[in-house]
């Protein structure tokens, strides 16, 4: 089809490149950038009929790209958010942004072409509108950290709270694995290192700042839906672990946003990691322990390997890196 503009925005090269090379394939004006933020300078300078962005990138993710397109700009083309994350709230949080379609890597030729063809086909046949909407969502006064950690994950910790002073401007949730009377013990020990009062969550514990809660055993821990309160799930294992970080990680993004931080240390498998990419969907940040310096390397690693840290840390390190980021925010 003759005429027709997209914009690629893809940070992965290799990725871009085979974006690319498939579209122009069939024919299409295809156009690139590597990032949110460079994909906005183009699409101030050209008239796109669709974009097809990542939804994990720096600088300017998809979903956050999305937003602006559909705020900013009164020329509205096609967007197609690309990830890897084929989750349906994945799906949902997408296209609540404003996307038209939601595209699981890896891609199928084939069904991005006709995609392409059906979204073009009903963009001709309708008038669409795009009305300007301001957040509903007040703005968080202080920061949610959530922290994972496994096997190796107690004397982490309390080397990592060691570092850190009173923090009058962040909480703290941690999903540390492990039975009831271990995570007892290990709150009675974290509380005698650190100034910050600790103790198990349970249902209707108020989130503030200056106060660390750590996911009881065989109960995962989530923050309940528009309020700052704990909410505690019975349901099945997630990543074959209960207490597990994935769905704490996810919560706490819908409800802090970009005040979100995440960090992984620790532990076999890949806790957590699903949850990092709604966190940096949300605007958040993802730290994570050095792998080589970690007891066990898997769950960062694995974080790591989603391209979804923004930093590798040793735990001596991460204290610092924590200040900073609450100060930037």
């Amino acid at each position: 089809m003759p005429n027709i503009k997209i914009l690629v925005v893809e940070d992965d090269t290799s990725s871009r490149f085979i974006l690319r090379k498939l579209l122009k394939h069939k024919g299409y004006d295809v156009y690139t950038a590597v990032n949110g933020k460079e994909a906005l300078l183009k699409l101030a300078e050209n008239n796109f009929d669709i974009v097809i962005a990542d939804w994990l990138m720096p600088e300017m993710d998809g979903v956050e790209l999305t937003k602006k397109i559909r705020n900013d700009f009164d020329k509205q083309p096609i967007v197609f958010i690309l990830t890897a994350i084929a989750l349906k709230e994945a799906k949902e949080k997408a296209l609540t942004s404003g996307a038209d379609e939601f595209l699981a890597k890896p891609l199928n030729s084939e069904a991005l072409y006709a995609l392409i063809e059906n979204s073009l086909k009903r963009e001709k046949n309708s008038v669409k509108i795009i009305e300007k909407k301001e957040s509903v969502k007040e703005e968080k006064k202080f920061y949610c950290i959530a922290i994972a950690a496994s096997a190796g994950g107690p004397p982490t910790l309390q080397r990592f709270f060691q570092g850190l002073d009173y923090c009058e401007n962040a909480a703290f949730l941690i999903v540390q694995h492990g039975p009831q009377w271990m995570l007892e013990t290990f709150a009675e020990s974290l509380a005698k290192i650190t100034t910050m009062s600790v103790k198990l969550g349970e249902n209707g514990d108020e989130v503030s700042p200056g106060n660390i809660f750590i996911a009881p055993g065989e109960k995962h821990l989530v923050l309940a839906k528009d309020t700052l309160q704990i909410e505690l799930l019975d349901g099945d294992p997630i990543n074959f672990v209960k207490p597990a970080a994935d769905p704490l990680f996810k919560s706490v993004a819908l409800s802090f946003g970009s005040k979100s931080i995440g960090i992984v240390l620790t532990g076999m498998g890949k806790d957590g990691s699903v949850g990092c990419g709604f966190i940096r969907a949300a605007g958040g940040k993802i730290f994570v322990e050095n792998p080589s310096t970690a007891i066990l390397p898997s769950m960062p690693q694995s974080v790591i390997l989603l391209g979804l840290a923004d930093k590798i840390l040793n735990v001596e390190e991460l204290s610092g890196e924590i200040y900073r980021a609450l100060v930037k925010k």
